[in-house]
């Protein structure tokens, strides 16, 4: 009997893209499901007063144009005041949702819904990069039904908008780890200059990513690095500059890069209540007490505070390496966890929702772990991903602890996660005389038309 003739190489990577398009597209329409069921069955209500309410508020300001104002002072006091307390980009996108008829806080969290349909899209894409076609689709599946990612769907926060930019931007940033053009490295800093515009920290996203993505391609000429790194960041600064004069001009000349929002957090964040006792670590309205503006703007309020809160860490610099540790075990799900669930819950998040989101989120860790060796151990490329642990410490350390500071590497977690998992599941498979996954279906080759090999890995 004749043996039958394998596919060519082009038709296997055919099948398989078509395969993997067709499972994520399968996944992403079950996210949408389970986003859309969460949001109308478990119905995550707004607080009145909270910073929900006040994203809702500022993009229907903006929708029926009165600008970019205080919320609250519009609404509690009747008064109309210039604010960058938020940053914008969330707003923005309510106020779209607003015009197009979309005004309910109900409609506007459906919205988000479809937001954070998209992030697991993309996270099924960085999956399938960074390990394959199986990891994509494992690390979308995840994500599917992972409720940190899921829960702030439900709720007007920044967070959803935040997952999906920081994971595009991971994606970018190992496309132009690969192809090193000046338009990849600019994609890079695009997506993290929105990633800015969101959450504030991602202005430690463009530095984290777009100058060690420059530095680290060794056979090119330093005219070369410099020149991309010259690119990402005038591609991010062009994103985030325009809103940075609009403060200047609103505030009298003050510097406010996205928002005022550190004065806020270093205020709460730092006086005797949470430096001591069972609140340590957390955020407390009671020692912030809110911006005085009765004779002074917003920016300048805001520099007070700050100031005010720097000058509690100077006089109490014995204690802070206590406190820090407690921020950090706070923010990574490892320090009074049922007090940090409560408090959590406080925003709009549903209590039990968040226990179940807490403990997916300690059964991943170990997977995560796993992956990161595994891709060590291949020497591919990792700093993107890692970045954003690193960018989540940064944020905790310099202002409270809270779960919801790790979105940011939520995204690279699930896809860490999903490397170890599926290489487990390959060393299961060859000890019991099985064929891998990796055997069965090849990772695609990178290989340049014309038959030229790709770059060696870690490169």
């Amino acid at each position: 009997m004749t043996e039958p003739h394998p596919s060519p190489p082009e038709v296997q990577g055919t099948r398989g893209s078509r395969r993997f398009a067709l499972g994520l597209l399968v996944i992403v329409v079950v996210a949408l499901g389970v986003r859309v069921a969460f949001t109308l069955l478990v119905d995550p209500q707004v607080p009145e007063v909270s910073d929900a309410a006040a994203y809702h508020m500022l993009g229907e300001n903006l929708a029926e144009g009165r600008g970019f104002i205080r919320p609250f002072d519009r609404t509690i006091l009747g008064e109309i005041r210039p604010t960058a307390e938020y940053p914008p980009l969330l707003p923005a996108v309510l106020a779209l949702a607003h015009l197009v008829g979309i005004a309910s806080v109900d409609g506007q969290q459906l919205v988000l819904c479809v937001v954070g349909t998209a992030t697991v899209a993309v996270i099924g894409l960085l999956g399938r990069r960074v390990g394959g076609d199986l990891v994509g689709l494992v690390a979308a599946g995840v994500a599917a039904v992972y409720p940190m990612l899921f829960q702030s769907d439900a709720i007007l926060m920044p967070e959803t908008p935040f997952a999906l930019l920081v994971a595009t931007t991971l994606l970018f940033a190992h496309r132009a780890a690969e192809r090193r053009g000046l338009d990849d490295i600019a994609l890079v800093g695009v997506t993290a200059g929105l990633a800015a515009l969101t959450r504030a920290e991602g202005l430690l996203l463009v530095l984290f990513l777009v100058i060690p993505l420059s530095a680290r391609v060794a056979d090119l000429s330093w005219r070369r690095r410099a020149t991309l790194c010259l690119v990402g960041l005038v591609a991010a600064a062009l994103v985030v500059v325009p809103w940075t004069v609009r403060n200047a001009v609103r505030f009298d000349g003050a510097l406010v890069p996205v928002s005022n929002n550190m004065g806020t957090a270093l205020d709460g964040a730092n006086c005797d209540r949470t430096y001591h006792g069972s609140q340590t670590g957390l955020w407390l309205y009671d020692c912030f007490g809110g911006f005085d503006l009765s004779e002074q703007d917003e920016a300048e309020a805001a520099a007070f505070h700050r100031d005010r809160g720097l000058r509690y860490v100077a006089d109490n610099l014995g204690r802070l390496p206590t406190v820090l540790a407690i921020r950090q075990g706070r923010t990574w799900g490892l320090y009074d966890v049922g007090q940090q669930v409560t408090v959590e819950s406080f925003e709009g998040r549903d209590r039990r929702w968040q226990e179940v989101g807490t403990r997916t989120y300690w059964l991943l860790v170990p997977f995560a772990v796993g992956g990161i060796i595994v891709l060590r151990r291949r020497r591919a490329l990792m700093w993107p991903m890692l970045s954003t642990v690193v960018l989540v410490v940064v944020t905790t350390t310099v202002t409270y602890g809270n779960q919801r500071f790790r979105v940011a590497a939520e995204p690279a977690i699930v896809v860490l996660a999903a490397t170890g998992a599926v290489a487990l599941i390959d060393e299961a498979r060859r000890r019991t005389g099985g064929r891998s996954r990796t055997e069965a279906a090849p990772v695609r080759s990178a290989a340049a038309p014309g038959g030229s090999a790709p770059s060696p890995p870690g490169r």
